[in-house]
């Protein structure tokens, strides 16, 4: 008997081909859906910095119901991070030890560059808009400086008191006006130092510590008014041009949401909070609100750095 081979083959294939996809069909129908990858979880604690501009423990103290108005707006515990320079703020954000940090305008320029900083809010004047606020050199009256052509003149005989090399107002600022002018700072003066805080710098120049002393003009104004130092024996002699209101940053990496929120939680505190805001800002006469900011208004003074060599161009 004659057998059709071809038909009975093309016949085996086709019932092959149907087994394979109906066993392809099983597989794909019983294997597990893929997951969503799950979103970070948010932080069981947040930690916050503030740049000692003075006394860290007193600035802690005054900073306290802010922090309470904060953990209880974004809903995270809130622990302070006590810092005793502007370095170590910078280095505990890089090192993720830290996620929310008050900057000085310089210092967030380096944080930005080094630890991934990112601008939030700052302080703001009572119309919204980002205030301002001026470095100054001060002198004791029997120092014999009348203004800055007399510290050009005199500077190989003069001690100068810096704040802290990543002080906007107390270092970066005044450094780069002077270089200008052709005084260059690191060898024209007899001695620099640095103070440590705005306070401390005041305070060399009232006990005649030092010649000089650079600062900016709300620990100046503060000092008076509490008679530690007394107006009649310091004076400035020299005022810069405007400098935009130091921000408050967190890093970068944190989820955006919780970015946003800790953002809103900031803008919200001068009405939510205003006792707390005040207790906080009320040395800086000008603040009156704080204001979004994204970086960008710290522009020039990361053009100064670099001017000076504190960072490179990218």
């Amino acid at each position: 008997m004659l057998v059709n081979l071809g038909k009975e083959i093309r016949l085996l294939v086709l019932t092959g081909l149907v087994l394979i996809l109906i066993a392809s069909f099983s597989v794909i129908g019983c294997a597990p859906k893929e997951q969503a990858t799950p979103k970070a979880a948010a932080p069981q604690v947040l930690r916050l910095a503030l740049i000692p501009a003075e006394d860290i423990v007193e600035m802690m103290n005054r900073f306290e119901p802010a922090r309470q108005y904060l953990e209880k707006e974004i809903g995270i515990k809130i622990e302070m991070f006590k810092a005793l320079d502007y370095t170590a703020v910078i280095e505990a954000m890089r090192a993720k030890k830290v996620e929310i940090a008050y900057f000085g305008p310089f210092s967030y320029v380096l944080a930005a560059e080094r630890a991934n900083a990112q601008a939030i809010v700052a302080g703001g004047d009572a119309d919204g808009k980002l205030s301002v606020y001026h470095s100054i050199l001060i002198t004791h009256k029997d120092s014999g400086l009348q203004n800055i052509d007399d510290v050009k003149a005199r500077a190989a005989s003069l001690t100068v008191s810096f704040v802290d090399p990543a002080s906007t107002s107390g270092y970066l600022i005044p450094k780069g006006y002077m270089e200008s002018i052709g005084i260059k700072v690191d060898q024209a003066f007899k001695e620099v130092i640095f103070a440590g805080g705005h306070d401390a710098s005041i305070l060399a120049v009232h006990a005649r510590k030092v010649d000089l002393g650079a600062t900016w003009e709300g620990p100046y104004q503060k000092a008076i008014a509490g008679g530690v130092v007394k107006g009649e024996d310091v004076r400035v002699i020299w005022k810069s041009d405007p400098i935009p209101r130091s921000p408050v940053a967190v890093r970068g990496d944190l989820d955006p949401a919780l970015i946003k929120r800790i953002q809103q939680a900031f803008l919200d505190m001068p009405k939510k909070a205003p006792e707390a805001f005040a207790q906080w800002e009320g040395m800086w006469e000008k603040n009156k609100s704080y204001v979004a900011v994204t970086g960008a208004e710290y522009e020039f003074i990361r053009q100064v750095a670099i001017g000076l060599g504190k960072l490179q161009a990218k």
